[in-house]
C-alpha cells in the first residue's frame, strides 16, 4: 500500500501544477486574443495564431423535452460511466 500512496499523492501534484499552469495559459491567451482584437490571423515570428469565428449548430434538449417529453423519454438512451476523483 505504500508505493500506490507515493503514486497518489505524485497524482495529486501533478494536478496542482496542471491547473496552475492552464491558469497560465489562459491568462496568456487573454492577452494575445486582446492584441488581436477583430484579427483573425496573425503572423510572429514564422507562428501563425489563429482565431476564427465557427459558427455551430446544437440542439436545444430543455426546449424539446418541454415541449415533447414522451418523444424525448422514446429516444434517451442509458448510459453508465465511473467517474475518477482523487480528493
Amino acid at each position: 500500500m505504500h508505493e500506490i500512496a507515493k503514486q497518489v499523492a505524485e497524482y495529486k501534484s501533478l494536478k496542482t501544477s496542471i491547473k496552475d499552469l492552464e491558469f497560465q495559459l489562459s491568462e496568456i491567451e487573454g492577452v494575445i486574443k486582446a492584441y488581436m482584437g477583430d484579427m483573425e490571423e496573425l503572423q510572429v515570428d514564422g507562428t501563425t495564431v489563429r482565431w476564427k469565428t465557427v459558427a455551430q449548430n446544437r440542439f436545444d434538449t430543455a426546449s424539446f423535452k418541454a415541449q415533447h417529453e414522451a418523444l424525448y423519454e422514446r429516444f434517451l438512451i442509458r448510459g453508465e460511466t465511473r467517474r475518477f476523483t482523487v480528493n
